[in-house]
């Protein structure tokens, strides 16, 4: 296959037009370059995705042939890629065409995307150590740096949703934090597990998009799955939703041998949640205040006030045992 598919891409690193019928754009990524299901003279489609996140060559391509093999087909077949020394604005991949992607994400799919990531957190081999302990976000703690540099923007906007923080509260949010870091074990991380990530296929979980995988801590994975909204996929997380999901996972881990101490694991996922809302929260009112912004003002909105709900009920549940 990979050498029959090179000859459906040019030196360049794009899609030939002599070797194929028909493309159709899918999405756009950070560099404007574009992912497209393309389909060649044999009537077979394929999904081309070029490097569309420079600072990112090579990640996809090295945890599909060292990760992605070791899991369910929970995710697209990698069928080809550039050679590994190519440069990157030359480089891309070619995957499989599951079909139309459905991302309407009901809890039924959640759990079972507990149960998958699970599995993925208790794999490890020593060569993975070369990947990174950071995604495309800060980490944790420099979020919760970035807010408490920023106190005053910060108390404003908790004040704008008719909440506070005080000083000891902002001193067990960091406890709580600084004490995951230290006591949760390191595990691979999907690295940006939003909605748009995942998708129902006949049935079938799939999980896409793995170029932002890298080394953290659960916590990482769980608020992305349960509570990281995103403009485009809104949807609606309650208290008992996130508890099942939360609860499926230790399950998981559990049976997989991982043993964590429930009652500390929740209260260290509320504490990453409030961090984790409040970054986001001014991350979209940035966005908010873009005039070339690519994400439209309602939907922005929306994400806003799904980010605000996921903040307001970690808050409770943390504040109020």
């Amino acid at each position: 296959m990979n050498e029959r598919a090179h000859g459906w891409v040019t030196a360049e690193g794009t899609l030939n037009e002599q070797s194929i019928t028909s493309r159709e754009r899918l999405y756009k990524g950070m560099n404007g370059r574009y992912v497209e299901r393309f389909t060649v003279h044999t009537g077979e489609s394929y999904i081309f995705k070029p490097l569309t996140n420079p600072g990112q060559h090579g990640r996809e391509r090295w945890i599909s042939l060292h990760v992605l093999s070791l899991l369910p087909s929970i995710y697209p077949q990698l069928m080809a890629s550039s050679e590994e020394e190519i440069a990157p604005e030359q480089s891309w991949l070619i995957y499989e065409d599951l079909g139309p992607l459905v991302h309407q994400l009901q809890e039924d799919t959640m759990l079972s995307a507990a149960v998958h990531m699970a599995e993925w957190h208790t794999l490890w081999a020593s060569h993975w150590d070369e990947l990174p302990r950071v995604g495309q976000k800060p980490s944790i703690g420099d979020m919760l740096l970035e807010l408490r540099d920023s106190q005053e923007s910060t108390d404003d906007l908790l004040s704008k949703l008719g909440m506070a923080l005080s000083v000891s509260d902002w001193d067990e949010i960091r406890m709580l934090i600084q004490t995951a870091e230290k006591e949760l074990p390191v595990v691979l991380c999907h690295g940006d597990l939003h909605p748009g990530n995942m998708a129902d296929v006949s049935g079938r979980l799939v999980i896409i998009d793995w170029e932002h995988a890298h080394l953290n801590t659960p916590l990482w994975d769980l608020y992305h799955l349960v509570d990281l909204s995103h403009p485009l996929f809104p949807r609606l997380v309650t208290p008992e939703i996130r508890e099942r999901i939360i609860r499926m996972y230790l399950d998981e881990s559990e049976r997989r041998g991982k043993q964590f101490q429930r009652v500390s694991f929740k209260r260290w996922y509320d504490a990453y949640a409030i961090v984790f809302s409040l970054w986001m929260l001014r991350l979209i009112d940035a966005d908010l205040k873009k005039a070339d912004c690519v994400w439209p003002e309602e939907q922005l909105r929306n994400q806003w006030r799904e980010t605000a709900a996921t903040l307001e009920q970690c808050m409770n549940q943390l504040f109020t045992e």
